[in-house]
């Protein structure tokens, strides 16, 4: 089993993109306008402290 590698993509000024490779399939997570925020994310997210609504792709909580 592949462990979950996250690609974070610079969009434009002040927008960063979270995916996340999971067996040979890339997903979008979420948006955030700093890296710092980005960088938050990805920690919880990898200890499953993040919940993602499906809809909107927001996370909670929150990683200003």
């Amino acid at each position: 089993m592949e462990e979950n590698v996250y690609e974070v993509k610079h969009v434009r000024h002040g927008c960063y993109e979270v995916l996340m490779k999971k067996d040979d399939k890339t997903i979008y997570l979420t948006n955030f306008r700093n890296k710092k925020a980005v960088e938050k994310f990805i920690k919880a997210h990898q200890k499953g402290k993040v919940t993602i609504d499906p809809e909107t792709c927001i996370p909670t909580p929150d990683f200003k």
